[in-house]
């Protein structure tokens, strides 16, 4: 058996800025902060290291209850962004999920978004019920320690021994999952620049690829 955590933004789907544009309101409405990702380089960041870094960014402290009045709030603006900017499955997506549903595999995710708005993301495009669990922005603001987190989880679903493989589009998704031992998959469909994905084991263009990205990511 095989745990496979798949990231979500520029792996599975292509929400078109939604997320950005969905936090920016958000800040706005809670704190009056216009404009509060300019110049943020965010990328495979998780939603726990962004939001905390904007406040800091604007002399402000972020504390849990901070936290969790954020997400009520922008998950609700993150669904009208999404249908606003027509959020997508990335190339190939949607086949390569039904077939590995018939593999002997784990399917879970690996992402930097909140689980809430990951599934905002996921559940619309019709792709979040293949999804057992994974790891989550709300687990961790380090990369690494959320992918450790959603493998431990997904470890429950799969035998002791089993392989892990992580599809991801940055170079964050590339070092997070080499430092939990997994083999790691990247697709170019991101937001990488060029040679920022050579250390992963495979570096495909795309998903759409059928064979091509069912032997890469089964190690066939």
């Amino acid at each position: 058996m095989t745990i496979l955590m798949f990231d979500i933004d520029g792996t599975l789907s292509l929400s078109q800025g939604a997320g950005s544009l969905a936090m920016s309101r958000t800040f706005e409405q809670l704190w009056g902060i216009e404009n509060a990702l300019e110049g943020m380089s965010f990328a495979g960041r998780s939603d726990t290291w962004i939001v905390p870094t904007a406040l800091a960014n604007q002399g402000r402290d972020c504390s849990a209850n901070d936290l969790a009045r954020f997400i009520d709030h922008y998950v609700p603006h993150l669904g009208d962004a999404l249908v606003e900017r027509d959020s997508r499955l990335c190339p190939g997506v949607e086949p390569l999920l039904a077939a590995l549903a018939e593999e002997d595999v784990t399917l879970g995710l690996g992402t930097g978004n909140f689980r809430r708005a990951a599934e905002a993301k996921l559940a619309p495009l019709g792709i979040w019920d293949h999804f057992l669990d994974g790891g989550f922005g709300d687990d961790h603001p380090n990369r690494t320690e959320l992918l450790a987190a959603g493998l431990e989880r997904l470890r429950r679903h799969s035998n002791d021994g089993a392989d892990v493989v992580v599809i991801g589009d940055t170079a964050h998704d590339v070092e997070a999952g080499h430092a939990i031992g997994a083999r790691v998959v990247a697709v170019k469909t991101g937001y990488s620049q060029p040679g920022e994905l050579d250390e992963a084991d495979v570096v495909l263009e795309d998903l759409s690829d059928f064979d091509r990205s069912l032997e890469a990511i089964l190690g066939r």
